[in-house]
């Protein structure tokens, strides 16, 4: 029983490191996104546009770490022309995020009349599982994770 969990572990260890790596990412630029979004909400009259405002920003400080950090072993090509498809299609994912933030945001602050905070938090939670599928599957892929190795 304890080496078939073993073997389990051992054989999804590379997905769990890139998930980890990628919620610690994402923390860090959700916080960007955040202090951009709480500073633009003075800006804007409608909280959509202050969601947008901080998502994009969110997406920047996302894409630098995650090529660099989370999915660094599937990154091959270095330098600006050979990243450009790779960042093309990261940002395409950005716009599927930012797409369902500012509707979430708008509907529940701007609509609905509810406190944008809340419908940021709503918009966060739901757009972080679908980029991070579209990442995974569509803009880093290649060689999977490494796996911790067994004696």
């Amino acid at each position: 029983m304890i080496e078939a969990v073993r073997r389990i572990v051992t054989r999804h260890s590379g997905l769990a490191r890139e998930l980890a790596g990628y919620v610690a990412v994402s923390g860090t630029a959700l916080c960007v996104d955040f202090a951009i979004y709480w500073s633009l909400l003075g800006v804007f009259r409608y909280a959509f546009l202050a969601a947008a405002g901080g998502y994009v920003f969110g997406v920047l400080t996302h894409y630098a770490l995650s090529s660099r950090i989370v999915f660094r072993h599937r990154f091959e090509k270095r330098g600006v022309i050979e990243e450009a498809p790779t960042l093309a299609k990261f940002f395409a994912a950005g716009f599927a995020g930012l797409t369902i933030t500012t509707l979430i945001v708008g509907l529940i602050a701007d609509v609905l009349g509810g406190n944008p905070l809340l419908a940021k938090v709503i918009a966060a939670g739901c757009s972080f599982g679908v980029v991070f599928t579209i990442l995974r599957l569509l803009v880093f892929v290649g060689q999977p994770a490494p796996s911790v190795r067994t004696a």
